[in-house]
């Protein structure tokens, strides 16, 4: 459907309200590269238009920063090729679609719909090379001071599927290169920033074990061959977060259980830490939240196999000195696992347990999903019913609740102070 086209659903989470801003010396946004105030916008076509690696991108840098402020906007048009599609031509869509937001990056990921579903020929290969190298020119031109993340399209997926389009594996694969190589060059000469972004090999691969390894669940990576699903997005959404330097720990502690002392902390402030007669508990405020991924899908087991994400998402705690023995870690009264010493002297990851943590960050990617939404039954308003007497009036309206709902939002990502206990069975 038509409203599926340009700014679906405009990212304006992370713009709303006065926001505390994050301090230039604060050592995890040292070295990303975004930072508070920017805008994001992302270029693409359907897979874009799908809102989920791009929502993930939104929920990655709210959940790792959550006092930081970023204006997102989704500019993926279904269809859409380098020249551009039914929404208007690359001019246009740069025009509109990029340049009025100021943005301080761009994304920008197409390839798909440019091989015409075809065995790559070269004049489709000289059409796409001259079609991706105009739409980076005048990216530039009119944005000559944001940054460009360039990213390799995702492949046609005829590894876990058949094939609708036989061979068309080996036209992406084709025009994939074509991006690194012209990527490369716009690097090499560029005075803004430019990175560049994998998702076609990352895929690839993840789709070529998950055939191994999940033989059943692998064909939902990308379940109709040319979009990916939740659990393949999540894998490009850490690679775009990986490219920006993000920072992979969500909070680091060590413990020792001798002397109940915290040895080192990352991340993390640690209060009221002291023995108990079978164990120690602590109070302890993060400075971020674990990413809301959902532990009761069946992908998250894909996805953390198949992927590097869990380097990513790092909530550590470890104890070391323990007695020997089974303890059981809770947090807020409620019962999470249980560890040996020994692995707890290794270290656990909290972030791939169901902890109260974890809740909080599915509350935010409900409501980013509810804001999205919002964004979508705007946009139809304005791009399906012009002909209508007053569609700016309810606009406005969706526009004010969308605004109320990201306040909430970032109310939401704000971390609270948990109380942890170990207890020794």
């Amino acid at each position: 459907m038509k409203y599926w086209y340009v700014l679906s659903a405009i990212v304006l989470c992370l713009i709303v309200g006065s926001s505390a801003h994050l301090k230039a010396q604060d050592p995890a946004v040292r070295g990303l590269a975004i930072k508070d105030g920017d805008t994001v916008v992302f270029y693409g076509d359907s897979i874009t238009a799908l809102h989920l690696y791009t929502r993930f991108v939104e929920e990655f840098t709210l959940t790792r920063y959550p006092t930081m402020r970023v204006r997102f906007v989704n500019a993926g048009v279904p269809g859409d090729a380098t020249w551009g599609g039914y929404a208007g031509t690359m001019q246009q869509r740069v025009q509109r679609d990029v340049t009025a937001f100021h943005p301080a990056m761009i994304t920008v990921m197409l390839g798909m719909n440019d091989g015409g579903y075809v065995s790559m020929t070269p004049q489709i290969d000289s059409a796409f090379r001259k079609g991706y190298n105009d739409l980076l020119d005048t990216l530039t031109r009119e944005n000559p001071k944001a940054a460009l993340t360039l990213i390799l399209p995702t492949p046609y997926d005829e590894i876990t599927h058949g094939t609708e389009f036989p061979g068309y594996s080996k036209t992406i694969d084709a025009i994939a290169d074509d991006v690194a190589e012209l990527a490369a060059q716009r690097k090499a000469h560029s005075e803004a920033p430019v990175f560049i972004v994998d998702f076609h090999h990352r895929l690839a691969g993840a789709l070529s074990h998950a055939a191994t390894d999940f033989p059943t669940l692998a064909p939902l990576l990308i379940p109709d061959r040319i979009h990916p699903g939740p659990g393949a997005q999540w894998i490009m959404a850490a690679a775009v977060m990986e490219a920006w330097q993000v920072d992979p720990v969500v909070s680091d502690v060590t413990i020792t259980a001798e002397d109940a002392k915290v040895s080192a902390a990352a991340r993390t402030k640690i209060s009221d830490l002291q023995k108990t007669p079978t164990g120690l508990r602590w109070t302890q405020l993060d400075e971020a939240l674990p990413l809301p991924l959902d532990l009761n899908d069946a992908m998250t087991a894909v996805l953390l196999k198949e992927s590097e994400i869990e380097k990513l998402d790092r909530q550590m705690i470890r104890v070391r000195g323990l007695p020997a023995g089974s303890y059981d870690l809770w947090i807020d009264r409620k019962m999470i696992a249980s560890f040996s010493a020994e692995t707890l002297e290794q270290g656990v990851n909290l972030a791939l347990l169901k902890t109260p943590m974890l809740d909080q960050a599915r509350g935010i990617d409900w409501e980013e999903n509810r804001r999205a939404t919002l964004d979508e039954s705007r946009f139809i308003l304005s791009a399906e019913t012009a002909q209508q007497p007053d569609p700016a009036a309810a606009e406005v309206r969706l526009q004010a609740a969308e605004n109320e709902l990201a306040t909430t939002i970032y109310k939401q990502a704000a971390p609270k102070s948990h109380n942890f206990e170990l207890r020794r069975r």
